[in-house]
């Protein structure tokens, strides 16, 4: 009998080795010979259990990393390590049509300084939405630190929703930390730089803070799930003499209301400390449209103070439970919060620009030296442990910062960056599970891909007392740097649009259009279709412009079933768009070359997918009408031709029907509406045949008048949303089917 752990070894190794050593199918049939040939040990075997992910599983945690140089996220599984997502933020990416549709384009126009859509973006540390301190799962912000943008994406889509071009910054630090309740996403600059493009002078350059205010809309205010705004009137920036800003992270629970990060100017390096709570209330300038609190200000209200360090660290992180805050560096610094606000409140003597400087031994309540080339930090579950990396040892190492005493250590095989624990940025950190970014990756049992090699994620198990290396993953189109964590659970996606959502604002396009109401309208030369996508039919089929006309199609995806996404595009124009259930959009261009030009579905979306398609015309200048103009009518024999083949076309839509209700009685007899996942696919099939009705009358009103040319047309069309219906009832049913066999076990 074999056991179950070599089940699943069997399942996903020897799987594998069918494809990598077909030589060997017949041979290996044993977890034993597997071992033998791949050279793998037990401790191989644990680790691959460990993160093997059987199909219809689900991973435990969903990590969110940012590419680097190609301005997109990346979302991967936790702990399979699968990548599920590419998600356009900072630059244009065509699978989903981000930066091809018209809705997607203004959102990256808006938020650059002269109106054109940047095509590089420079995203490094990433920040979750927050309420209490804890991960919500609602929002994900992104700093760009080549074009000084903020972007907010909602996580029940995986869309970016919104880029802003900061107003005064030229040079923006590439990361984002948000405030316990995410009344706040910060946003810092790095290097000192003119706020004012006319200035050349380097003393008069400046470093800043931004507090973007964030709202998330109240019951009702959006017809989607987020759609919460960065709101800049409301937000303010704290002027800073010409540092340079490096990582920087909120305070939580006692701490909550400041903020701490660092800082270097002349050779020298210090932590800030932030009172915004207190510096929202100052005096504020107009600059650029923007609340700047002067520097003064701040200081006279003893809201800023400076922590000198004896060297230049990574990044800061505020624990927990807000008590305390670490200095990442060879000799980390564990810094007593309430040391700092009572000598922020006492004043000093000591000034760097003004602004008060306070000795490290003074505030901290001690540091530990954890080795050479100390690079990022992240809490676990146990009650005060901290994870660092440490770059040039090639070791991760688990200390406690309230003992200040190393707890375990493992040594790898590559020099550790950034690294992450999932929820470790949150006030309950409690993942078994951390990751370790690794940029060089220079594997001699690699396969060689180019001078360029991809960025390597690796999964270390830190949940027993020895902490082990598990998995490593290749990224590629990724220079990486930090990431976030998030329990999969906490995210609640939605699977579909209410039908004519603008997916970037939330609100019902003024383009939604439903069956029966596909149109094109035209004014001079401009010409707006108004068309419908379902499968698998577009609709209108065929449009007519001139050479020269400004062409949008306005394009609705119609279909209520899960994953039902439609692509569109028009050959040679250079277009696309990417339509998920119930979505609106647009693409504009201009039809400057003549010709009969295809447009068609460019996301497979069932077995009739090719037959969604139909023809741009566009005729050339001074191109005048003919027989084109005419009415066509059908001969006697034509019309006898579509009559037979209506008559038929019938015969199919009864047995589709035979079909359908079989379907719709094995439902309702294993009470469907007792499973919620079994129900949303039911109502998605009657939602398909529930828009059939309008369809069903058309044929049937054509013929009774004769005509049997538009008869069958309509027929056909019918016949589309039965055969959507049925798919998804049969879909259903089989789910069903699944979820009756496992309550009768």
């Amino acid at each position: 009998m074999i056991h179950s752990l070599r089940k699943i070894l069997i399942l996903g190794i020897v799987s594998l080795m069918v494809f990598a050593f077909p030589q060997y199918v017949s041979s290996q049939q044993n977890l034993n010979d597997v071992k033998k040939e791949r050279g793998l040990n037990d401790a191989n075997v644990l680790a691959a259990v460990k993160t093997f992910m059987p199909r219809g599983g689900r991973d435990e945690y969903l990590s969110f990393i940012a590419s680097g140089n190609a301005g997109i996220m990346i979302v991967y599984g936790i702990p399979s390590m699968r990548i599920y997502k590419y998600v356009g933020v900072f630059t244009p990416e065509p699978w989903q049509g981000y930066g091809f549709d018209d809705e997607s384009s203004l959102l990256l126009k808006k938020g650059s300084k002269d109106d054109r859509i940047e095509t590089y973006g420079d995203m490094r540390y990433p920040a979750l939405s927050e309420t209490n301190g804890n991960y919500n799962g609602k929002y994900l912000f992104y700093s760009d630190g080549a074009n000084s943008r903020i972007a907010l994406l909602g996580l029940d889509d995986y869309e970016t929703s919104q880029v802003i071009q900061h107003p005064l910054f030229i040079s923006c630090f590439p990361g984002v930390a948000v405030t316990p309740n995410t009344d706040y996403a910060i946003q810092t600059s790095q290097f000192p730089a003119a706020w004012d493009i006319k200035v050349t002078d380097p003393s008069q350059f400046k470093a800043g803070v931004t507090f973007w205010a964030f709202k998330e809309p109240k019951s009702g205010d959006a017809n989607g799930s987020h759609y919460g705004r960065i709101i800049k009137e409301k937000s303010f920036t704290v002027e800073l003499p010409p540092f340079t800003l490096g990582n920087f992270d909120a305070g939580k629970e006692s701490s909550d209301g400041y903020m701490f990060g660092i800082a270097s100017k002349d050779g020298k390096n210090y932590v800030y400390v932030i009172d915004y709570n207190k510096a929202k209330t100052l005096k504020t300038i107009d600059v650029n449209n923007t609340a700047v609190v002067p520097l003064k200000e701040v200081v006279d209200a003893k809201a800023i103070a400076l922590i000198a360090l004896p060297a230049a660290a990574k990044s800061v992180k505020v624990t927990p439970d807000g008590k305390y805050f670490i200095s990442t560096s060879d000799e980390s610094f564990v810094f007593d919060f309430a040391k700092v606000k009572d000598a922020i409140a006492k004043g000093e003597s000591t000034k760097i620009d003004d602004i008060p400087v306070i000795a490290a031994k003074d505030v901290a309540k001690g540091s530990i030296k954890l080795g050479k080339g100390v690079m990022d930090c992240s809490f676990g579950y146990r009650k005060n442990s901290v994870y660092s990396s440490v770059y040039n040892d090639k070791k991760v190492i688990r200390w406690n910062y309230n003992t200040l005493k190393k707890d375990d250590e493992i040594t790898l095989t590559f020099k550790p960056g950034n690294i992450m624990i999932p929820q470790g940025e949150t006030e309950t950190p409690h993942s078994n599970y951390l990751t370790v970014t690794d940029k060089e990756g220079l594997y001699k049992n690699y396969p060689s891909v180019g001078p360029v090699r991809p960025s390597f994620q690796h999964l270390i198990d830190i949940s027993s007392d020895n902490m082990t290396d598990l998995y490593t993953m290749s990224i590629p189109q990724a220079n990486m740097y930090g990431s976030v964590g998030i329990l999969r659970t906490i995210i609640k996606p939605i699977i579909r649009y209410e039908t004519g959502t603008n997916s970037r604002t939330g609100e019902i396009s003024e383009y939604k259009t439903v069956a029966g109401q596909e149109r094109v309208e035209r004014k001079g030369n401009r010409v707006h279709i108004f068309g419908t996508m379902i499968r698998s039919h577009i609709v209108p089929e065929i449009v007519r412009v001139n050479q020269g006309d400004v062409v949008t199609f306005h394009l609705t995806n119609l279909e209520r079933a899960e994953d039902e996404t439609h692509g569109f595009t028009v050959d040679t124009y250079g277009k696309h768009g990417s339509y998920e259930p119930g979505k609106t959009a647009s693409l504009t261009f201009v039809a400057d070359r003549a010709g009969a030009f295809p447009y068609y579905c460019t996301e497979f979306c069932s077995a009739l997918h090719l037959e969604m398609e139909g023809i741009l015309m566009v005729k050339p200048k001074g191109f005048k009408e003919t027989d084109e103009a005419k009415d066509v009518k059908l001969t006697a024999e034509e019309q006898a031709k579509y009559k037979k083949d209506y008559e038929a076309k019938l015969k199919v839509l009864s047995g589709t029907q035979d079909v359908i209700n079989g379907v719709v009685k094995y439902l309702k007899d294993n009470n469907y509406q007792d499973y919620p996942s079994v129900k949303a696919l039911v109502e998605d099939a009657f939602a398909q045949l529930g828009q059939a009705g309008p369809v069903k009358e058309k044929y049937e009103k054509y013929a009774k008048e004769g005509d049997y040319y538009n008869a069958f047309l309509w027929a056909e069309q019918y016949f589309q949303y039965q055969v959507k219906t049925a798919d998804v009832g049969l879909r259903a049913k089989e789910l069903l089917s699944d979820e009756v066999s496992k309550k009768k076990k």
